[in-house]
């Protein structure tokens, strides 16, 4: 019997042993496991819609980016400043109104220079843009056109030139001039503000959801694409019609608050406030697919500043009806219905010095060489 007890305890002490070495095996693999960098996880590839909603996003909640400064504050700097050390005028009308004097232009600002803004992203505009700002001490571009309108379509194609190093360091900073040359100095007709057509208070509910289109390139190569074909505002008649076509034509986005939305809005219209419109919510844009792209897209809000930087926004991600008609209200909802919006008054209107010809025309506040 004693025979058998010790072959039964050398069995037990066997088992025991290889318990342990299990036992220090699993503590083992496991403390190496701890100490191991885990492998890295794979980065979402950014699709071209992405980069471009992620800039738009940016730019809209952005009170730098939006910038503007009035037509007498830019007149005393160009005026008062030692040579260079003013802003650098950034003309986007025509050739012909930039140099000429005419029933539709005054001419232009002293010391301003010219690109018209439906090229503003060709390499040859930019190239000129930051050679004119290479001789500027002061890096602040101001940019304007007619009546704002589309120098606010250019205004985000020449920040994300900044932004992204294509004007030269320091990045310039970029302001609109407030209304255009219709505040410096312009023999266009202002607006009048007439209009009290009917507001509605009843909240629209989109539709669904839409496919978001697939659009390749950069900003700059999608912008060369878009600018030439915007409209340059979109403009309410007398007889009730938005470019000669009734309101139910279009697919209605009003940009403004959900309070101003709900005061009174254009018959139809869908409320996709300007802060959350290029946000992306997990893998997609909840407001973004809101927008039925089968009728022309109208943008509407109270400035139309903001109403442009939305629909060039909206282009450059191919959110049209088609050829990037997507377009702004002109002067905002004030000329739908004067009882709301921000309206053009004789205080913005002035009457500050201007030059023809195809020059810059002299400034004291411009480069002498």
């Amino acid at each position: 019997m004693s025979g058998h007890r010790r072959v039964r305890r050398l069995l037990l002490g066997a088992a025991a042993l290889l318990i342990f070495a299990g036992f220090l095996a699993i503590a083992s693999g496991c403390g190496s496991s701890s100490s191991t960098t885990p492998p890295a996880t794979t980065a979402v590839q950014q699709t071209a819609f992405d980069k471009i909603a992620s800039f738009m996003n940016g730019f809209m909640n952005s009170q730098t980016d939006q910038k503007t400064i009035s037509a007498t504050d830019l007149n005393k700097l160009m005026t008062t400043s030692k040579p260079g050390d003013a802003p650098l005028v950034l003309d986007v009308r025509s050739a012909k109104d930039y140099s000429t004097a005419s029933s539709s232009s005054p001419g232009h600002i002293p010391g301003a220079i010219n690109i018209p803004y439906k090229t503003m992203a060709e390499p040859t505009s930019i190239a000129t843009l930051k050679s004119a700002l290479a001789k500027q001490t002061n890096k602040t571009i101001v940019d304007h056109c007619y009546t704002a309108h589309t120098q606010s379509i250019a205004t985000p194609v020449i920040v994300y030139l900044a932004q992204t190093g294509q004007l030269g360091t320091p990045a310039p900073k970029i302001q609109g001039l407030d209304f255009g040359m219709l505040g410096y100095n312009t023999v266009e007709t202002p607006p009048t503000y007439k209009n009290t057509f009917p507001l509605e208070k009843t909240s629209n509910v989109p539709t669904g959801t839409f496919p978001l289109p697939s659009i390749t390139g950069d900003l700059v190569s999608r912008a060369q694409q878009v600018l030439p074909n915007m409209p340059g505002r979109l403009n309410v008649s007398s007889d009730q019609t938005i470019n000669k076509k009734p309101e139910s034509s279009y697919t209605i986005i009003d940009i403004r608050s959900a309070t101003e939305y709900n005061q009174g809005h254009l018959p139809g219209a869908i409320n996709l406030p300007y802060q959350d419109l290029f946000k992306k919510v997990g893998d997609t844009y909840p407001s973004l697919a809101k927008i039925d792209r089968s009728k022309q897209i109208l943008v509407v809000g109270n400035s139309h500043n903001v109403e442009e930087f939305v629909a060039v926004g909206l282009n450059l991600l191919g959110i049209s009806q088609q050829d990037s008609n997507t377009g702004a209200l002109g002067f905002g909802i004030a000329t739908w219905n004067n009882t709301v919006g921000v309206k053009f008054t004789s205080a913005d209107k002035n009457s500050l010095p201007t030059v023809t010809g195809t020059a810059p025309g002299k400034s004291p506040g411009s480069p002498t060489s």
